[in-house]
């Protein structure tokens, strides 16, 4: 019998992506007890949303642009059963995912799939054709560094998620707070483990490199070195370094922004569509 478990994810926007998700999650193999869906904004009649194969609990933080911390605390600590996973609004999962994932977490161990990004947003969700795709795409299971730990989809068990405190609400808005759980993760012992399976993302228009959320790294960057005495290292900072942003020799002098992104420069960063199917490591 498998052990009962339940699923968190956080939206702002993206309606269709949260249905298509919801959509997977009725056709899957091995059901949860319940969905907690975290709302970064106000009630809207999407917020009713529910299902007749299990419960949909509705959640609200909205006090800040863009909270994801504070939302991802709200969903674990809103969870009844002794397991959660996380899965991003974009997340579309086989029906054999969950158990597999439920299969294999236990406590000191985080469990984590293959992520594997479809270049558009479905109009429906297909079981059969994701069967298909995930043989396709699945990468084999093996143990990774905490380097590779990808929040867009993982389980703990909430006797962990208790332990560690769940996610450092200091870092406020977009970036690095994702780093920062990885190493405290690390820094605990944790086991950080990959099925041998994949989790489908549907894609959305963002920035690449984040500029558009250049303050929020930098400052939570800043946050991550008075906490752990050294910069993060992440693309993110790279990319801004790359793209002109901020100073290269920031890890021995300090981040400093050099200009602050305006519309045009934004421009170039969109990025409207994937180059090709990409797979995480």
């Amino acid at each position: 019998m498998n052990t009962p478990f339940s699923i968190v994810t956080i939206v702002k926007g993206r309606i269709r992506q949260l249905s298509n998700l919801i959509s997977s999650l009725e056709h899957s193999e091995h059901l949860p007890e319940e969905l907690i869906i975290v709302w970064m904004a106000p009630p809207c009649s999407e917020s009713l949303i529910s299902s007749d194969k299990f419960a949909i609990r509705h959640r609200f933080t909205t006090c800040d642009e863009l909270p994801i911390a504070k939302a991802r605390n709200k969903g674990f600590r809103a969870c009844t059963t002794p397991i959660t996973l996380y899965l991003d609004v974009d997340c579309i999962c086989p029906p054999d995912l969950l158990g597999k994932v439920t299969e294999s977490v236990k406590d000191g161990k985080i469990v984590t799939a293959g992520v594997t990004e479809f270049e558009y947003v479905l109009d429906d969700v297909n079981m059969k054709m994701l069967a298909q795709l995930s043989q396709q795409h699945g990468l084999s299971g093996r143990s990774l560094h905490f380097d590779h730990f990808n929040t867009r989809f993982f389980a703990i068990t909430r006797n962990d998620y208790q332990a560690l405190g769940g996610f450092d609400q200091h870092y406020t808005g977009y970036g690095i707070g994702d780093i920062d759980f990885a190493t405290t993760c690390s820094k605990q012992g944790m086991a950080l483990v990959r099925i041998a399976g994949t989790v489908f993302t549907q894609f959305h228009p963002h920035y690449y490199p984040p500029v558009n959320h250049l303050c929020d790294i930098v400052s939570n960057a800043q946050t991550y070195r008075q906490k752990w005495g050294v910069y993060p290292r992440c693309d993110a900072l790279q990319g801004l370094v790359d793209a002109g942003f901020i100073n290269a020799d920031y890890r021995q002098t300090g981040i400093k922004v050099k200009t602050i992104p305006d519309e045009d420069d934004l421009k170039p960063h969109l990025v409207t569509a994937p180059h090709r199917l990409q797979q995480s490591a």
